[in-house]
């Protein structure tokens, strides 16, 4: 993104999660808040900058997911009209699995609360120790 004359996109819904404060990309980032499906599509068409980050928001399908390969296709033209699209999600769900035909790769942000150290998760072995075993 960082060789990419153009502005970007930010499309989220009204509270993003993933990137909450934008002011500090305000140069480069414009960000359009979706609280329907519709809304989407409409962003979507209205859109004219060279790169679509797309914050999913799993309430704005709900009531339309009959929308959902309409706006798969949508953004496919987008991508292929502009730099790209990138898809971004806090977890994968039945409706992600319904887009992901559209994207060429879509990422899964695990959610790290502000001040929090991440937790390293132990390498599970197959080895047992002596103590296990009884000696």
């Amino acid at each position: 993104m960082k060789r990419e004359p153009g502005l970007i996109l930010y499309m989220c819904g009204n509270y993003p999660v993933i990137l909450p404060d934008l002011s500090q990309f305000s140069t480069r980032f414009l960000v359009r808040r979706a609280l329907t499906a519709f809304q989407i599509l409409t962003i979507l068409d209205e859109a004219y900058q060279s790169y679509l980050i797309f914050e999913y928001d799993r309430s704005l399908f709900e009531e339309c997911v009959d929308l959902l390969p309409v706006i798969g296709h949508r953004c496919r033209e987008y991508a292929m009209n502009n730099a790209g699209v990138l898809l971004l999600s806090t977890y994968p769900d039945t409706y992600i699995q319904a887009l992901e035909p559209f994207f060429h790769r879509i990422f899964l942000m695990q959610q790290i609360e502000a001040g929090s150290k991440p937790v390293k998760k132990k390498a599970t072995s197959k080895q047992l120790s002596l103590d296990s075993l009884g000696v």
